[in-house]
């Protein structure tokens, strides 16, 4: 386990696409929510300017991150290296737990780069060391689990769904799932399932926005899916991790017999 975590980790460290495609949509963040961050900045609180940040990077960040890793099981099969490593000794079980938390944590590497960075100059322009320690709290809260429940899906599904739908599929989902109003059309925005992290963010930290009217998690009047919208409290927040982090593992359960499947086609 520990070895297949070293390796994933190290090769996509070293994969060029992945800070192309992360640079490219961090550098799209900034462009695009300079003023939000900028006008959050001169009214907001520490806690506020971190928790904002975090779901401004956690929006956006994992559409790219979800591609990238969402050819590290096929592509071992196609060049033959799984088939190599399952006449070894070894478990299969703990590489394929080992290859999930290598990439996990090499694709939370970018995501904690832009936002501890932000986080780093913030407190040193303002002189609010608590800065940091928010930021910490948000990172593992709002933008851990979301790695984690991306990470698992986008390693298990490419097993059933050629690598390109995949990656369109997935691109709608996310703003599909975490972007859309639920009152304009059915969506899982704002729903325990979410990944974005609305609940952490309200349950847990209170952030409703600059303006304190966002709502990015709870019941939307006469919405479908509701019954997965129960109100944020700080319970509803742990929960919403949980579930997350349970589908995760679910979906990495999977893994073997999907993987079978795929051999003998």
């Amino acid at each position: 386990m520990i070895a297949a975590a070293r390796y994933e980790w190290r090769m996509l460290l070293r994969r060029r696409a992945m800070w192309v495609s992360m640079g490219s949509v961090a550098a799209l963040l900034a462009l695009v929510a300079a003023r939000q961050v900028s006008d959050e900045v001169r009214t907001g609180t520490a806690k506020d300017v971190m928790v904002s940040t975090a779901y401004l990077v956690n929006l956006v960040l994992p559409a790219a991150y979800g591609c990238v890793l969402a050819d590290r099981l096929i592509r071992s099969a196609k060049l033959g290296v799984a088939q190599l490593l399952d006449a070894t000794p070894a478990p299969a079980t703990g590489r394929m737990v080992g290859s999930y938390l290598g990439v996990c944590a090499a694709a939370a590497v970018p995501p904690a780069l832009l936002y501890f960075g932000f986080a780093g100059l913030y407190a040193g322009l303002t002189g609010t060391p608590a800065a940091l320690g928010w930021a910490l709290a948000a990172f593992a809260t709002v933008l851990l689990p979301a790695v984690l429940f991306v990470g698992a899906f986008a390693l298990v599904v490419p097993l059933v769904l050629p690598l390109p739908l995949f990656c369109v599929l997935y691109v709608g989902y996310w703003f599909w799932g975490n972007a859309v109003s639920p009152a304009l059309l059915p969506t899982l925005t704002q729903t325990l399932l979410t990944p974005v992290g609305g609940y952490p963010l309200q349950g847990l930290f209170g952030w409703y926005g600059p303006d304190g009217t966002l709502a990015i998690s709870g019941p939307v009047p006469h919405a479908t899916l509701n019954a997965l919208r129960p109100a944020a409290t700080p319970g509803t927040a742990w929960l919403s991790i949980a579930v997350l982090l349970a589908a995760a593992a679910l979906a990495l359960a999977t893994t073997a017999a999907l993987r079978a499947r795929t051999r003998t086609r």
